[in-house]
């Protein structure tokens, strides 16, 4: 198999029956990952500020 950034050929790496493809070219690597995520909700400075002060 052939690496889809740089057409170096991919080497198949096994870990507890989990598979990724890597290209030790440039570092591709095969893994699936979640590109989404849920907006994470921000402490203002004024915040936490007053939980140091309190805490």
């Amino acid at each position: 198999m052939d690496c889809p950034r740089c057409s170096a050929t991919l080497k198949t790496y096994t870990l507890e029956g989990h598979q990724a493809e890597v290209c030790e070219s440039c570092g591709y690597a095969g893994v699936a990952v979640e590109h989404g995520s849920e907006p994470e909700e921000f402490e203002s400075w004024q915040d936490a500020l007053a939980r140091f002060r309190d805490g």
